[in-house]
């Protein structure tokens, strides 16, 4: 079983780097609600998911339980510029 990391991503911060390797990703809760602007949670340039705009607070997206996302490169969450409003990525380091 992965040991999953939370981490609380404001938004409002133009990019975020999560972990600079490889990750599996379980997925993510919605703290505060998105504003009008879409969200992109990346494995390098690669963009894996977009997190939808205006998502409302509690909603938590579970990408594929246990097992995960995996990402090969690293894990980046890049906001729209203009985006606010807050998400706990959860995540665990990728051991190859």
């Amino acid at each position: 079983m992965a040991n999953w990391k939370p981490r609380k991503i404001d938004l409002a911060t133009d990019s975020t780097t999560v972990l600079t390797s490889p990750a599996i990703v379980r997925g993510f809760y919605v703290n505060t609600v998105l504003s009008a602007h879409a969200c992109n949670i990346n494995n390098g340039s690669d963009t894996v998911f977009i997190i939808p705009a205006s998502l409302a607070a509690g909603t938590i997206v579970d990408f594929a339980g246990e097992q995960g996302v995996l990402f090969d490169v690293n894990l980046v969450i890049d906001p729209n510029d203009s985006a606010t409003g807050s998400i706990t990525i959860m995540y665990t380091e990728r051991v190859q």
